[in-house]
């Protein structure tokens, strides 16, 4: 068996050319969307996120802008430039990028954003809206893997889904989504005694827990859809086993999920790669919760 490979950019350019129609609604009515990423120090990781925010809002005629603060930004100082975007009416997205520096609790300050305006879902209004079954602004790796498992033409309702891994951004809002389509789910995390006993069962597997190769081929089952939200940078090898160098005598490096990908190709029915898979699919939801926060405040 050879698994059909999930193509999350074509899906994220079907959801981007999808809002097409109502960028320029918002546009012709003077609402037009505009998504404020809010950046606190330097990370090398949250720029690559930001780069690819830029480009799609390009693509689809989304105004985008950078607010960069210096890492010494106190909780005070934050604190007071997310209550002026929430108070401007022409920011209608902020998101905040991950990681914050030490000192900056990032739970409290993405609470701080306000509801409608909140475009990665993380607000517990928002988290509430998924909990009944309404999603509004849900959270957006969350949903890309939901859109994901119903692009490759998975049956949910009656499906066995197990998700490895029970964080507030992926793991606890996509087994709500998930269970609000009557799939039967099972969430694994770190006090779970035999993962694979579980992994095994599932036709429908999510593992987000962001640790290369923690899923074997042997915990799959054979003809199992399997997302892999995981995203690990590690060592390219060569054929010995050993680091492959550049140029500058320094380990080169590959991006790499939780599934070990190659052979589970020769298992599950259907992957999604990485890269290429729901990295692009995220950033297609960012962009689309960035819309319906517009539509949303415009109704307000």
């Amino acid at each position: 068996m050879t698994a059909k490979i999930i193509d999350g950019q074509a899906l994220a350019n079907t959801i981007i050319k999808e809002l097409g129609p109502q960028i320029l609604e918002l546009k012709a009515a003077g609402r037009a969307p505009h998504l404020v990423a809010v950046q606190v120090g330097e990370n090398a990781a949250s720029r690559v996120y930001v780069r690819n925010q830029e480009k799609c809002c390009q693509e689809a005629g989304v105004s985008y802008t950078l607010l960069e603060l210096p890492a010494e930004t106190t909780t005070e100082a934050l604190t007071a430039r997310i209550e002026q975007l929430n108070a401007d009416p022409k920011v209608t997205g902020i998101i905040l990028q991950m990681p914050l520096p030490q000192g900056l609790n990032a739970r409290e300050m993405q609470w701080r954003i306000a509801p409608l305006k909140d475009v990665e879902g993380m607000n517990p209004a928002n988290m509430g809206y998924v909990v009944y079954g309404r999603p509004r602004l849900a959270p957006c790796t969350a949903m890309a893997v939901f859109e994901l498992v119903k692009f490759s033409g998975t049956e949910i309702k009656g499906a066995e889904v197990c998700l490895v891994g029970h964080s507030e951004i992926v793991g606890k809002p996509a087994t709500m989504l998930l269970l609000d389509a009557f799939g039967t789910t099972t969430t694994c995390h770190i006090a779970t005694r035999d993962v694979k006993s579980h992994t095994k069962l599932a036709d429908i597997l999510i593992v987000a827990v962001g640790k290369a190769g923690l899923i074997k081929a042997d915990m799959i089952k054979p003809g199992a859809t399997v997302i892999d939200v995981g995203i690990n940078r590690v060592n390219v090898l060569d054929a010995a086993g050993q680091p492959v160098l550049d140029d500058k005598g320094k380990p080169k490096k590959k991006t790499v999920g939780d599934v070990e990908f190659e052979a589970a190709c020769q298992v599950a029915g259907a992957i999604t790669p990485v890269p290429g898979g729901v990295g692009q699919v995220t950033t297609a939801i960012l962009l689309r919760n960035t819309v319906a926060a517009a539509r949303l405040q415009a109704q307000a």
